[in-house]
């Protein structure tokens, strides 16, 4: 299903030494030697279909038509896996904006919404499905009523809300999965359509048919499903995600006593030159930086303000890394290692009003226009509990994001397991 240039791709940007190409030859030798060893759940789980291709795209990843004269059972199943708390799992319809069914998460939690000549109805509850674990999920339209089974129970279930499907005057029918066929706004209850999810063994209607595949599934950089996940945002080192201030918290105001700005991150990667985050006005060089630079950790403020912390012993970095820039000091703190310095008043003072004028940006995994340079250094590993100023970034919420980008997910630590690494 899958191209082999994808797989091929995930082995340059963080693959073992023998898949060495392009991207790993630009970092060092010691750095390109150790990315495997930092990530070693890169088995594809055969047969699956990543949900999360397409960043700002509210279609379907992948869609099939069905020839309703030819059902004979109205039940479809298939397993499904995410940490995503919010999103399409996949959209039905027999006539659009007339007649359509959407099953999704809220909050962790299947959603049903259904809308046709009988009812309009939101319906959301059970148990959440967002923990990184393969459900077995079935939907059956039986008479007038729906029903949802999750791993063998009822989930939900209800009555008198749609028509036999098997006994529809229409042919045919639309299934989408990721994603939607109609308008956003057509939504019963409004929904962030994007889903960092893989789904296998489906079966739409008791029918084998083959996907109309869209074009996000012969791209070259088509997203594959790893054998093992765990909780964070997997950046494969082509791109980064760019978030507005003027969406982010501002913090404290000099009102209310003293401004200060703070952010914490989990890292998981391998050494290697590369922007973590920045924030900078439009256009401009970053007043804040946060990068890897080979075996250190450095923060920077301004032009001349540079807080370095050597990295643990091993290469493999997997721990928490604290920044604050208050009035008086500009801290960084990887793991149990602390390092600060007096802050200057006027790169303090720069920062504070590019932040609480709300006009500039918070990128994540890169530089801003780092996509246009021929110097690109981008983040390759997994970021995870990314905070700003107490409040954790949800990477859907971005506003913009580079298509390579999994939102909540990360391969997992071991082969044989998947690594929950909840965090909650």
């Amino acid at each position: 299903m899958f191209p082999a240039a994808t797989w091929l791709f995930l082995l340059v940007a963080l693959g073992p030494p023998s898949a060495m190409g392009d991207r790993i030859q630009e970092a060092e030798e010691g750095d390109a030697s150790k990315l495997g060893l930092c990530f070693k759940g890169f088995a594809v789980e055969a047969g699956s279909l990543n949900l999360g291709q397409r960043w700002g795209d509210p279609s379907p990843t992948a869609t099939l038509h069905i020839d309703l004269q030819t059902v004979t059972s109205a039940a479809s199943s298939f397993d499904f896996r995410t940490f995503d708390p919010e999103g399409v799992i996949f959209y039905g319809d027999t006539s659009p904006s007339v007649d359509w069914f959407v099953l999704a998460l809220r909050r962790g939690k299947p959603e049903m919404q259904i809308h046709n000549t009988l009812t309009n109805i939101t319906v959301s509850g059970g148990r959440r499905l967002d923990d990184g674990q393969w459900h077995r999920i079935v939907v059956k339209n039986e008479g007038h009523g729906v029903m949802l089974e999750v791993d063998g129970d009822d989930h939900l279930t209800l009555s008198h809300v749609s028509h036999p499907i098997v006994s529809r005057p229409t042919s045919q029918m639309r299934i989408g999965v990721g994603g939607m066929l109609i308008s956003l706004h057509e939504l019963l209850a409004p929904l962030n359509p994007a889903l960092d999810g893989c789904m296998r063994r489906w079966d739409w209607l008791n029918k084998s048919l083959e996907w109309h595949e869209g074009t996000s599934l012969a791209d070259q950089d088509t997203k594959v499903c790893f054998v093992t996940v765990q909780r964070g945002s997997f950046f494969p080192g082509d791109g980064q995600a760019v978030f507005a201030l003027s969406a982010l918290p501002s913090g404290p105001r000099p009102a209310n006593g003293s401004w200060l700005l703070s952010m914490q991150l989990r890292i998981r990667a391998a050494p290697q030159q590369s922007t973590l985050l920045a924030v900078s006005a439009l256009k401009q060089s970053p007043l804040l930086r946060l990068a890897l630079q080979h075996m250190d950790l450095t923060a920077e403020l301004g032009n001349k303000t540079v807080l370095l912390v050597p990295l643990p012993e091993g290469g493999c970095l997997d721990t928490l890394v604290f920044l604050s820039v208050s009035p008086s000091s500009f801290k960084l703190r990887l793991g149990n290692t602390e390092i600060s310095k007096p802050t200057p008043k006027s790169e303090f003072e720069s920062l504070q009003q590019i932040w609480l004028s709300r006009m500039g940006s918070l990128v994540i995994g890169g530089l801003f226009g780092e996509e246009k340079s021929q110097e690109v250094n981008f983040f390759r590993g997994c970021l995870s509990a990314i905070q700003v100023q107490g409040r954790e970034l949800d990477l859907d919420a971005a506003q913009y994001r580079a298509n390579s980008i999994w939102a909540h997910s990360c391969p997992g630590s071991d082969e044989g397991e998947v690594n929950r690494n909840d965090g909650h």
